[in-house]
């Protein structure tokens, strides 16, 4: 199939990794589909050269899913090329001060929606034996302070993508994950103000243990504003899995994310929690 009838749905494009993924591919030809939320974000998106189509799409919702899917089948009867599943949320918080109502978002949004998008797609990506891209996170295979109840999401994900491997192998549908480290987005401009905000309303109790694994979050967060990862890296990621004869299953993107992986891999767990506990400033057990 030339690139030109090759059709691909984005979600997650109003800003960061999916817009740069939309801008990528269109510019290689791709017919792109940019799922984003608004009407703003989707009139942003027009302005954006190449065969480039922005969709409402809340990936919570069926209807809107379903409606998406119907859009994408009147406008390419030859079928979905690929489903690039990015939209995602994070939380920088304690695991003991994470609500169940925020953990159950992260699952809603993370890994509950991604399997929503799959199984609504996948009739059209049997048609073309097409391509599913699962962005998911360095956090995905290793639990760091601070974003357990988001790493649970992403693991989640990856498990059903492991699966899934596996299970769409019949019909020759390919399933790749993406390990992005820190990506130089706005979300640190977000987890700055939930930072801050969890700081001001920690109780007073657990200050004393938990504030200096927030502090030192704080300035992690600073850095990764600064990361030298770009949207664009990603992208480019996101480009190799469309157009290599035989993706990889699994790419890590940026310092930050190989260095995790090695971690992950070779060094032992204790060694592990030890040298991330030295770096969260909480080694020195409370009297």
């Amino acid at each position: 199939m030339e690139n030109s009838i090759r059709t691909v749905l984005v979600t997650g494009c109003s800003t960061g990794i999916g817009r740069a993924a939309v801008v990528l591919l269109a510019e290689r030809g791709f017919q792109v589909f940019a799922g984003v939320r608004n009407e703003q974000d989707a009139a942003e998106i027009k302005l954006l050269p190449g065969k480039i189509t922005p969709l409402i799409l809340d990936v919570t919702s069926d209807d809107d899913v379903n409606r998406a899917v119907a859009t994408i089948r009147a406008a390419s009867p030859q079928g979905l090329y690929a489903l690039v599943n990015n939209a995602g949320i994070a939380l920088p918080a304690a695991v003991e001060l994470t609500t169940l109502d925020e953990l159950r978002q992260l699952l809603e949004v993370n890994t509950v929606a991604p399997l929503r998008m799959i199984q609504a797609c996948l009739p059209l990506l049997r048609e073309t034996h097409g391509r599913i891209v699962n962005v998911s996170s360095m956090n995905g295979t290793m639990a760091l302070p601070m974003v357990g109840a988001y790493s649970a999401s992403k693991f989640a994900l990856e498990a059903l993508c492991d699966t899934l491997r596996v299970e769409l192998r019949p019909w020759r549908v390919s399933v790749s994950l993406i390990r992005p480290g820190q990506v130089r987005t706005a979300i640190f401009d977000k987890a700055r103000k939930a930072i801050a905000a969890r700081l001001a309303t920690m109780p007073t109790e657990l200050r004393s243990g938990y504030e200096p694994m927030y502090e030192r979050a704080a300035e992690f967060n600073e850095r990764g504003a600064k990361s030298r990862t770009s949207p664009e890296s990603v992208a480019n990621a996101v480009l190799h899995v469309l157009t290599a004869r035989r993706p990889r299953t699994h790419y890590h993107v940026g310092l930050d994310a190989h260095g995790v992986n090695l971690a992950k891999t070779h060094l032992p767990t204790r060694l592990v929690d030890r040298a991330l506990a030295r770096v969260m400033r909480m080694l020195k057990p409370l009297d």
